[in-house]
């Protein structure tokens, strides 16, 4: 018998109670992509004898078998009833995607508690309600309601999302698909009635094919039991959040939202984040962006950083960005070693610029590039590099991008790639994610990048 979230994430059969014939409705949309998914898919509606070719089953009871998971299409007031018959029927996890319940006030709050009563004293475990549910690529399940071609899905990879927030994590799934990032699950907490943000952490700190664990949450089921869970998981999984609810305003519309209590003191909530190990973030852009960090080089030693580029302006847009603390992420610039610097003088151009920011001018080539950037990965006063790419040199060519997909996985300093500029750039950053190489389309968000994976350096010095 698997797990309650085992179930969860990796069912072996699936049933959608309220499955619907009409491909307008959202229940219809929702069994077409469990339809993709490798496992059994039972359709659940007294009214239909089959939907899209399968045998239609009056209610959960009628199924014969076990069931893992059963997604419930239905509305606030017609949920609980299929959700005691799930637990008669011993299914692993019920996911409820209706809204309605605690966040729209005192009946759905009944409503709620009447569903949480359901399955008290049994197995049986509740995702949401108010949930879109699971998202899992290398099973193909896909629990949502928006159809694949409104909302393009992620390929699968090593970031998973555990989000309060549906939308949030819709935006989530379709930037990263859209940059090329692959997630190893997604998850909908909902409202949290039962299966909570610690649930799901204990499940993936313990799953292979997830690297870094991304959150959005609005409020904490059980704040002390999540800094001891992840102070124990941050050592050897990173963990980046985006919480809100940091104002009066946010705090408001969070618990009208899922019905969330937010902390009242935000300065507490980012102290105690940090004493865990989990990265903070603001907004939606910085999540993604730290999570593939993490992912894909897991932090660097120190905070001393060496910025690269073939363009002069771009190198000192970087440095500043390195050491400013009021308009960057306050690290240093790295100071070279005499090896260092005598070595790069014999590479580049006599003309150019080999101190840090180590300008390699429009007369760089790929040998170039890549002979420096081994010179400086070598160099131990460097933590990380900040290698900013431009294909527009004369003599620089698409094998620059193999250069530096290779060097990242070299040892050695890390290497963080900005690379700016139009259609062709997209192309590049799409080639550096299949090599699972962290690059950005703007030089700040590169910094930033090795702002997270220093800190995370720096918490796991303390931690040891």
């Amino acid at each position: 018998m698997k797990s309650a979230l085992g179930t969860l994430f990796r069912p072996r059969s699936v049933a959608l109670v309220g499955a619907s014939a009409n491909p307008e409705k959202l229940s219809n949309v929702a069994l077409r992509n469990l339809l993709k998914g490798d496992f059994r898919v039972y359709p659940i509606n007294p009214k239909e004898r089959s939907i899209l070719g399968l045998k239609c089953f009056p209610s959960i009871s009628d199924v014969p078998g076990e069931i893992d998971l059963v997604i419930i299409s239905l509305p606030a007031a017609a949920s609980v009833e299929p959700t005691r018959e799930c637990v008669r029927k011993g299914v692993g996890v019920v996911a409820v995607t209706a809204s309605g319940f605690r966040e729209s006030g005192s009946e759905g709050e009944r409503l709620e508690a009447e569903l949480l009563s359901s399955i008290r004293g049994s197995k049986t475990r509740l995702l949401g309600p108010n949930t879109m549910g699971v998202f899992v690529p290398s099973v193909r399940l896909d629990t949502f309601f928006i159809p694949e071609e409104k909302s393009r899905r992620p390929k699968e990879g090593s970031i998973a999302m555990v989000s309060q927030s549906g939308a949030v994590s819709v935006s989530f799934l379709e930037k990263a698909a859209a940059s090329g990032i692959g997630v190893s699950a997604c998850v909908g907490l909902g409202n949290k009635s039962d299966i909570n943000e610690n649930d799901v952490l204990r499940y993936l700190a313990e799953d292979p094919a997830t690297k870094c664990i991304a959150m959005y949450l609005e409020s904490f089921s059980d704040g002390r039991e999540l800094v001891g869970l992840a102070g124990k998981i941050s050592r050897s999984k990173p963990i980046v959040m985006l919480k809100s609810g940091r104002t009066r305003a946010g705090s408001f519309a969070a618990r009208s939202h899922t019905g969330a209590l937010s902390s009242s003191s935000d300065a507490v909530v980012s102290g105690i984040l940090k004493q865990a190990g989990i990265a903070r973030v603001y907004d939606e852009e910085e999540l993604i962006d730290v999570a593939k960090a993490l992912a894909y080089v897991d932090h660097i030693d120190g905070n001393r950083i060496c910025v690269i580029a073939s363009a002069g302006g771009f190198g000192v847009i970087g440095a500043d960005y390195v050491e400013s603390c009021e308009h960057g992420a306050c690290l240093r610039m790295a100071e070279l070693s005499k090896n260092t610097l005598a070595g790069l003088r014999k590479v580049a151009p006599g003309f150019s610029s080999v101190t840090n920011p180590v300008d390699l001018t429009a007369g760089v080539t790929d040998e170039m590039y890549d002979q420096a950037l081994g010179l400086l990965q070598k160099d131990r006063g460097v933590d990380g590099i900040m290698m900013s790419l431009e294909l527009q040199p004369p003599h620089v060519t698409d094998r620059l991008m193999e250069v530096a997909g290779n060097r990242s996985k070299s040892s050695g300093a890390p290497i963080v790639v900005s690379a700016f500029g139009g259609e062709r750039t997209q192309e590049m950053l799409a080639e550096f994610e299949k090599r699972s190489v962290p690059a950005y389309p703007t030089l700040w968000r590169a910094i930033r990048a090795l702002k997270a994976l220093s800190d995370r350096g720096t918490y796991l010095k303390r931690s040891k």
